[in-house]
């Protein structure tokens, strides 16, 4: 297959549609690197469910958690392959969730069906797990809250060690117009993961297009900031020429080349394996 001429193809769809580049990616998404358990149960919900991609060659014990975005009232965990597909080239274990959506239900009902996910992911176990939560825009929000907000993951909060957040909005526009509906019964800073960070947030790397006019990289920016004050390690990359679905879009295999995000988030997970070797050892 010539990668370079479907990759042009892609980059042309997205540029004159505008469309989610999802389905399109999972096409000539190569498929060797897992194999796709699916449609596990966390609920009664239809929507209630996840999938687990498991890499052929695991190279790593923490679990990566997946959150999609779409504002809070679209996705699907099936359009998601090409996600699945770069983790597990990595030889991480992939959890991709679905969660309720807008209108069926308003905020703070998907920060709870993630966290029940990954509950039920980890009750499941035949040992501890460690998760690195992964979100973009609307789901980089929602993994950004499971870390912040104690209430989420009260039990195994200390389980997250990472958080890759992508295109977020971190500093929430409560008054916008896709915003205001879903979040009508916010109070004080609940939604608000800037506010509501401490110095026991993990390690974080943030990944943001500076062409974005859906998230403004100033979410990355003041999140970063926040976290910096609080002395949380925390590293932040930003993209030229990158749009709002570009920055996820960059991560499928034939895409590589619009941005190093993937090869900057290889890089992270690296140091991140480093020094948590290194602690052990010093322990």
């Amino acid at each position: 297959m010539n990668y370079y001429l479907v990759a042009l193809i892609i980059v042309a769809a997205l540029v004159t549609t505008a469309c989610q580049p999802a389905r399109v990616l999972n096409v000539v998404t190569p498929s060797g690197t897992y194999t796709l358990e699916s449609n596990r149960s966390y609920g009664e919900h239809p929507r209630q469910q996840f999938d687990v991609y498991h890499p052929r060659s695991a190279q790593h014990s923490a679990v990566v958690v997946f959150v999609y975005g779409g504002a809070w009232e679209e996705g699907n965990k099936e359009d998601f392959e090409f996600i699945g597909q770069a983790f597990t080239r990595l030889g991480y274990k992939t959890i991709i969730p679905d969660y309720r959506v807008f209108p069926e239900v308003e905020f703070p009902d998907f920060i709870i069906d993630v966290a029940a996910a990954m509950r039920r992911y980890a009750d499941q176990a035949d040992r501890d797990v460690e998760f690195i939560l992964v979100g973009h825009s609307a789901g980089a929000h929602t993994a950004a809250l499971l870390v912040t907000d104690p209430q989420y993951l009260s039990d195994i909060r200390h389980q997250v060690i990472a958080l890759i957040g992508m295109s977020g909005p971190y500093d929430l526009p409560l008054e916008h117009d896709r915003v205001r509906e879903k979040f009508s019964r916010v109070e004080g800073d609940e939604a608000n993961p800037i506010e509501l960070a401490d110095a026991t947030h993990p390690p974080t790397l943030l990944l943001h297009g500076q062409a974005d006019t859906v998230a403004k990289p100033e979410h990355s920016e003041r999140y970063a900031e926040r976290l910096e004050a609080l002395e949380v390690d925390v590293e932040s990359r930003y993209y030229s020429r990158i749009r709002h679905v570009d920055m996820v879009a960059s991560l499928a295999s034939p895409l590589r080349f619009w941005s190093s995000a993937y090869s900057d988030i290889e890089a992270f997970l690296a140091r991140l394996e480093d020094q948590r070797r290194e602690s052990a050892q010093i322990d």
